[in-house]
């Protein structure tokens, strides 16, 4: 069975000469490799979260977690 392109559906093999898309093509680079709205931005919007902190968990410096303590925002640790 032949694989069809995203590009060939909309019209823009052209876009093949391209070293990212030939990266693509030749297995060299993941499909996903950023750009996109990511997970955390996903999740914020369907929690209706206010901050990445509120979903993802890092290192929050403490200026940051009091700013958001104030505002009722709970960053995860």
């Amino acid at each position: 069975m032949e694989k069809i392109l995203p590009l060939e559906i909309t019209g823009q093999l052209d876009f093949l000469k391209f070293p990212y898309h030939q990266a693509i093509i030749k297995n060299e680079i993941p499909l996903s490799i950023g750009g996109g709205i990511g997970q955390s931005r996903t999740f914020m919007l369907f929690l209706k979260k206010a901050h990445l902190g509120e979903v993802s968990v890092t290192v929050w410096p403490n200026i940051l977690k009091g700013m958001c303590a104030n505002k009722n925002i709970h960053v995860l640790e």
